[in-house]
């Protein structure tokens, strides 16, 4: 599948890779549930789910708080993925606070969250993503007829939580960071919901190549902290 700027393979079933060449997970290693990834013809990446640490996943932990570690050495990132949330096609209002990990982490270009249609290139793709690039907050949404974002000034680093109130009604959305003032967008066309279907991914996103996400909301790591 391709588009002017990107190409990439859609894998069949137990198949991964820029060119599906890996087929390592026909008889998986990991354990209690977790998703297997091949990274080369004898090795695999065990991606655990909530509650299961190791290697093949076999150590349970208990989670009180949980923290993401951005995008590793192969490319994978932690995340949380929550069902999809109702009622949010017209209207939705979120408030979450964060700790970074360190004050670099704000400068990288780091998804937050994410839902919506599985990027194949278009401009069309609906999504609702939130992110920090540059040390500024990000948020995005695309109603099918083009992409409406708002930039926040730079975050100031010397608070240890940051908080963000970010919402929209119809084609109008909003953002608040910390103590700063409350921006506003419109997106364009004429479209005024947002239909998105996938689970809702918090810290990364499950396809760990970022062309796969909408055109618009391609953050190149997972969020740190």
């Amino acid at each position: 599948l391709s588009d002017e700027e990107n190409w990439y393979c859609e894998c069949p079933k137990l198949y991964t890779g820029k060119l599906c060449q890996f087929a390592t997970c026909d008889e998986s290693p990991c354990g209690n549930g977790a998703t297997c990834f091949p990274k080369s013809r004898r090795d695999v990446v065990c991606l655990c789910p909530y509650g299961r640490s190791g290697i093949l996943c076999s150590d349970a932990i208990n989670i009180t708080q949980p923290s993401f570690s951005g995008t590793d050495v192969f490319g994978y990132t932690s995340f949380l993925a929550y069902t999809t949330i109702p009622n949010i096609t017209f209207y939705y209002e979120f408030r979450l606070k964060f700790q970074l990990a360190n004050h670099h982490s704000a400068l990288q270009d780091n998804l937050i969250f994410f839902t919506g249609q599985k990027g194949q290139g278009l401009n069309g793709d609906d999504f609702l993503e939130l992110g920090l690039r540059n040390g500024r907050v990000v948020y995005s949404y695309n109603l099918g007829s083009g992409t409406a974002t708002i930039i926040s000034k730079p975050l100031d680093l010397t608070l240890n939580v940051h908080v963000i109130s970010l919402g929209r009604n119809l084609q109008k959305g909003w953002l608040k960071v910390d103590d700063q003032k409350n921006k506003t967008v419109t997106s364009p066309g004429r479209l005024v919901g947002l239909n998105v279907f996938s689970q809702f991914y918090l810290g990364g996103y499950h396809e760990y190549t970022p062309e796969l996400l909408p055109k618009g909301s391609r953050f190149k790591n997972g969020f740190q902290g």
